[in-house]
């Protein structure tokens, strides 16, 4: 059997993995590293901005860039981006100064299917903000079709869904967390 590795491939395996990961920690660190996404994101986009206006074109920067080949401004940003947003996803998933409690027994379908709605979501999210970072653009930003992942978005299907809807992949959460809110008996303490 020959498999051929294709970008497909690789986001359907992220997804796969993130909901499998997502039945493993259950419902309430789904949301939790749902919620952690948001944060992460409002906080890679704000630190990344302000690197980009304030250090990543002076002069000295240029010069240090220049000493360590370091690569292209556009490159250290989105890298830095992206680290910034795994790294605090990972951060106030595991070590978040807050507690996220629903009852997915409440729910019709129960835990496993709320576990995977919340899996998917989660999925979405991460992945389509990756992307938008790898493409040099911002989650505040429209993408642009003359960016980083012009030649990934015209060979995979899967990357086009996400980067042309990745307004959907970032409100879904919230509005499905708002209407679980208003449906739902949360527990109280």
């Amino acid at each position: 059997m020959n498999l051929l590795l294709s970008w497909n491939l690789f986001i359907l395996a992220i997804f796969i993995v993130i909901i499998a990961y997502s039945y493993i920690i259950g419902a309430n660190k789904t949301v939790k590293t749902i919620i952690s996404a948001y944060l992460a994101i409002l906080a890679s986009d704000g630190i990344g901005n302000i690197f980009r206006d304030y250090v990543l074109f002076s002069d000295n920067f240029a010069k240090i860039v220049s000493l360590f080949n370091m690569g292209s401004p556009d490159e250290m940003l989105i890298s830095m981006k992206v680290i910034i947003f795994a790294t605090a996803v990972v951060i106030l998933t595991v070590r978040g100064a807050f507690d996220v409690k629903i009852n997915p027994n409440n729910a019709p379908g129960g835990q496993i299917f709320v576990t995977g709605v919340f899996g998917f979501l989660s999925a979405g999210l991460i992945m389509s903000t990756l992307l938008v970072y790898v493409s040099g653009s911002s989650m505040i930003q429209k993408v642009s079709l003359q960016s980083n992942i012009v030649e990934l978005y015209t060979s995979s299907e899967f990357v086009k869904f996400m980067v042309d809807y990745y307004d959907f992949w970032f409100a879904a959460p919230v509005v499905i967390l708002i209407a679980w809110s208003l449906l739902f008996e949360t527990s109280s303490e």
